[in-house]
């Protein structure tokens, strides 16, 4: 069954994983709605973890995207089809989806409100067009699954919004709604720039000072194996599933998303080798533990166990 997931959250990736796992979901697609400023996106995360595709809207300009969409493209999905609108004005590049009566409006259209227009080029002139011209022209029945709400409600509806949105309900006029916009004087989100900075990299970042210079690879890790000190540890990053099919012996298994919850016994060692299946996530984790203040990773990110099997080299199950 294939699906896709929007505006995941990288504190909440064991559980996104979790469930796609169960639900038996081939994942095709991992989308933004937009470069957010509250939260890093766990994009890059599930893109190595299920070999899913990164999905951004064109004005994002993210280059570590793999699709970026303009308005009115389409994506396919199983018997479905998502659907592209540029809803531009909570920032200059958010880019809302439908399918089948449904609207993911991330923080565009919210629940009894909409998306603050005062940073990342936000303009209330044009989220005012995106929400009234575009969005609200879609069926009254149509359900809206905001990107997040903070009074823990999930879904409205068109009908609803145009009936009770107190911002942009269907009688405001534009005048009043710029007023209330530049008016709303809401404190600036905490770390906006590193978090805006670590999501126009899909989620991680590598201008932060700690640049991986040195081209290890797994055969260098062989041939330090048998002399590894008690103070050096190897660290395979992949699935639990993947690393019980076969793993380095003696390597210890931290999957990608879980490095924050050992950062107390990986910063107890002298050095740590980091690898994956083919090297991405390997490189994912050393930035996110180099964010940390961790500097003793070495990251195998040109290779991984894909080569170390192939080159014939001892593997534990």
């Amino acid at each position: 069954m294939e699906g896709l997931i929007i505006d995941p959250v990288k504190e909440q990736f064991d559980l996104s994983l979790q469930f796609i796992e169960e639900l038996g979901v081939e994942l095709k697609y991992v989308i933004d709605n937009h470069v957010h400023a509250d939260h890093v996106t766990s994009s890059c995360m599930l893109r190595e973890a299920t070999g899913a595709k990164s999905v951004f809207g064109e004005p994002a300009g993210i280059e570590c995207a793999d699709i970026l969409l303009e308005d009115g493209d389409e994506l396919e999905f199983g018997h479905f089809s998502l659907k592209a609108i540029a809803t531009p004005g909570h920032t200059d590049a958010c880019t809302s989806f439908y399918t089948e009566g449904m609207l993911f409006t991330g923080d565009s259209l919210l629940i009894r409100g909409c998306g603050r227009t005062d940073f990342q080029l936000g303009d209330p002139e044009k989220l005012y067009e995106s929400i009234t011209q575009k969005l609200y022209s879609y069926p009254d029945d149509t359900l809206v699954y905001p990107g997040h709400d903070y009074l823990g409600r999930t879904a409205s509806c068109i009908r609803e919004e145009k009936a009770f949105n107190p911002r942009i309900g269907s009688g405001q006029t534009l005048e009043k709604f710029v007023q209330i916009m530049k008016n709303l004087d809401l404190p600036k989100p905490k770390r906006i720039d590193s978090t805006v900075s670590q999501n126009l990299q899909c989620g991680f970042s590598l201008e932060l000072g700690h640049v991986n210079e040195d081209n290890f690879t797994m055969h260098d890790l062989y041939q330090l194996l048998d002399n590894l000190k008690s103070t050096e540890r190897v660290i395979d990053v992949r699935t639990p599933n993947e690393y019980s099919q076969g793993h380095v012996p003696g390597s210890l298994n931290i999957p990608m998303g879980n490095e924050q919850s050992f950062l107390e016994e990986l910063s107890s060692y002298q050095r740590i080798f980091v690898h994956c299946h083919s090297g991405r996530r390997a490189q994912t984790v050393y930035t996110m533990l180099g964010m940390q203040g961790l500097e003793n990773v070495v990251c195998i990110n040109s290779s991984g166990m894909a080569d170390w099997t192939i080159a014939g080299f001892p593997v534990e199950r």
